[in-house]
């Protein structure tokens, strides 16, 4: 991984094209989204998208400028990440999930929706299409990982909240982190980007994995009517997501040669492809 002030370097830190951001009022406070819309009479259905935790909607940015070219398009962050309020007290899934369906309460889309989830957010978006089922279309889950019952009650023991110190070794913990599972080749620019927003998080930045090993995939996914198109990227996650689709009564998958850490801004094209030939059909 090497560093640079090239233009591609550059690029990485300016607006993404179309792209506003803007505040809107959630259950325990304000929420940040990234949003992208098109001539009203779009005849596509609009696309949300919930991005991974810890991290932000700017891990999504680059999708809403793809896919909002051709349908309203939008990513918000999930309360307690990015520049959205945090909530009270340690939440489950589905109190993400109702911060989520505020925001688009707010944006005022005509159903039906299609959904997009990033990790820790194809659990949210899972949630919000089962808390308002005739609201949403098509789901797209990039990773749906399956874990045993002693993986699950292991990773809710794994996390907790940060040490923080004045010497800032936990930021050298997070940055050797996030780098061993980056891609090469890696632009640094793009890089210190996610690693900021995983940052803003603070100390609480646990309490969205904690609420992700709280739900069971193989009990939800059963359940789920909507079509459902699973991405598995080539990391631990999208491991453990190759049956996932298959749990799903209208599943299907899609094996990616990529890992998921800035798959969105590296591959844009590539993975907008696959989801208007999923979302479009």
């Amino acid at each position: 991984m090497t560093g640079g002030t090239d233009d591609l370097e550059r690029a990485y830190w300016q607006p993404y094209p179309g792209v506003r951001r803007t505040f809107v009022d959630g259950p325990e406070g304000q929420l940040h989204v990234r949003v992208k819309t098109l001539d009203p009479t779009a005849t596509l259905a609009p696309l949300y998208g919930v991005h991974q935790s810890p991290s932000s909607s700017v891990a999504l940015a680059a999708l809403v400028a793809e896919m909002g070219n051709d349908r309203p398009c939008a990513a918000g962050d999930t309360p307690g990440f990015g520049e959205s309020d945090p909530p009270a007290e340690m939440p489950s899934i589905d109190d993400y999930a109702a911060a989520h369906l505020s925001i688009l309460d707010a944006l005022a889309w005509e159903a039906p929706i299609d959904l997009f989830g990033f990790f820790t957010g194809s659990k949210i978006v899972l949630a919000m299409a089962r808390a308002q089922p005739e609201r949403f279309r098509r789901l797209v889950l990039m990773g749906a990982p399956l874990y045993s019952d002693d993986e699950l009650e292991s990773e809710r023991t794994t996390y907790r909240p940060d040490d923080y110190d004045w010497d800032g070794a936990h930021l050298m913990k997070w940055w050797q982190h996030l780098k061993a599972g980056a891609p090469e080749p890696h632009s640094l620019s793009l890089f210190a980007r996610h690693f900021a927003e995983i940052q803003r998080a603070g100390p609480d930045s646990w309490w969205g994995h904690r609420a992700a090993f709280d739900v069971d995939l193989r009990d939800w996914l059963p359940q789920v009517a909507h079509p459902v198109f699973v991405l598995c990227t080539d990391d631990p996650q999208g491991a453990k997501s190759t049956g996932a689709a298959d749990l799903a009564p209208n599943g299907q998958s899609l094996e990616l040669p990529y890992p998921g850490q800035a798959l969105l801004d590296l591959h844009t094209d590539e993975v907008c492809s696959h989801l208007r030939a999923f979302l479009d059909a």
